[in-house]
């Protein structure tokens, strides 16, 4: 794996916990953390199950939600890490950005005509750039991206930070993705008939929809030099990254899951492995009937026999741009701890699918296959690494 990439820092704030490991503690113990939407009203016939976070660090001295998400992973990664001069990068994942604050605003132009007045201040945080200059300014980085990519944004993110790192453009670089719930979101996958009322089931016979949530997740990769300059062991590392575009439809995954494929296998052969190399696969797992049946046949052509597999989407809900990075996260953690999580909601198994996903367990894991797919055909797949160099 000669272009494996260290990570020296991670964090994740979800509905799961408000750091890393008491997410993944949840994760791996199957914990159900949907519960009936109260940050506000959502306006739809029944209330819609959701991943929600009741109190988020820092929130009132935010722009926005989603900035005080992004705020909390993004500490969490750099804690205890002392940059000492070395060229500090950020990549920005979201798909919301300020949209959370930009809909209060609305109701109160809808109420009010004099709220006109305070319009810039309240767009100010509207757009995703905006939130990656507060984290810039926050942590001293000298140069970012911000990428909206739909659900695969997150993924993208860590592949864009690696590519920075491995290119030299910078020593050490910061990957955050961050979304808080949203009208917008919820409004929209309601229109399309994407949420079950009664909470996503992972690869179940019954799976009906998506449940969303929110959260944020950062991943801090580092080129060699810098981690000899830090003096710190690497967590782990990103070992390979692929991405591609199948344009098949603009909500629906290809039936044959063939953009799917062709970016696991981008990732894996990066990587220098072969697929029987893999020892889990953290699926995208999202619990719509098409997705889960396209992620399927995707891992089925490139596999033959699947590797265990898991979807932590019940535990912590869809998370859009920030649950690439988030399970990214909790891939880390389950090399580092040995352990397969399980998937909270399956129940029953889908005889269409013909496999079900792993129970937990503990075993030794040497390489991870985190995905993360998209609207519009946006695929993308990472291998997370326990060693460098190890098959």
């Amino acid at each position: 794996m000669i272009n494996a990439t260290a990570i020296i820092g991670m964090g994740a704030i979800s509905a799961a916990g408000g750091d890393a490991n008491a997410g993944f503690d949840a994760a791996t113990s199957g914990k159900d953390c949907l519960s009936p939407l109260s940050l506000f009203e959502s306006g739809l016939k029944t209330v819609p199950l959701c991943a929600q976070i009741a109190s988020i660090p820092g929130l009132d001295d935010a722009p926005n939600r989603s900035a005080a998400l992004a705020l909390c992973a993004a500490r969490e990664a750099l804690s205890g890490i002392r940059l000492k001069g070395l060229a500090l990068g950020l990549v920005t994942a979201t798909t919301i950005a300020g949209m959370t604050r930009s809909e209060r605003f609305y109701e109160q132009l809808r109420k009010s005509e004099s709220a006109v007045f305070g319009a810039a201040q309240e767009l100010a945080f509207h757009e995703p750039s905006a939130l990656s200059g507060l984290l810039c300014k926050t942590f001293g980085a000298t140069m970012f991206h911000s990428l909206s990519t739909a659900c695969s944004t997150g993924l993208h993110a860590v592949g864009v930070a690696k590519r920075l790192v491995d290119s030299g453009a910078c020593d050490v670089c910061l990957a955050v993705g961050t979304d808080a719930l949203s009208l917008l979101t919820l409004r929209g996958f309601s229109s399309l008939l994407l949420i079950d009322p009664s909470g996503c089931k992972p690869f179940d016979k019954r799976r009906a929809g998506i449940s969303l949530g929110e959260g944020a997740g950062a991943l801090c990769l580092a080129s060699p030099g810098a981690v000899a300059a830090l003096g710190v062991k690497p967590l782990a590392f990103v070992s390979g990254w692929g991405a591609t575009a199948d344009c098949h439809h603009m909500t629906a995954p290809h039936p044959t899951g063939e953009g799917a494929n062709r970016a696991m296998l981008a990732a894996i052969k990066e990587a220098g492995l072969s697929p029987s190399h893999i020892d889990l696969v953290v699926a995208h797992g999202t619990a719509t009937p098409d997705n889960d049946s396209a992620e399927i046949a995707a891992l089925r052509s490139l596999f033959g026999d699947i590797p265990p597999f898991c979807s932590i989407k019940r535990t912590i809900g869809h998370t859009l741009a920030a649950s690439g990075i988030i399970e990214a996260v909790f891939s880390v953690c389950a090399l580092r701890k040995a352990c397969v999580p399980p998937t909270a909601g399956f129940l029953e198994p889908d005889e269409t699918l013909g496999v079900r996903p792993s129970p937990y367990r503990q075993t030794p894991l040497r390489h991870v296959l985190k995905n993360s797919f998209g609207f519009g055909g946006n695929n993308a797949s990472a291998v997370f690494s326990l060693e460098q160099g190890a098959c």
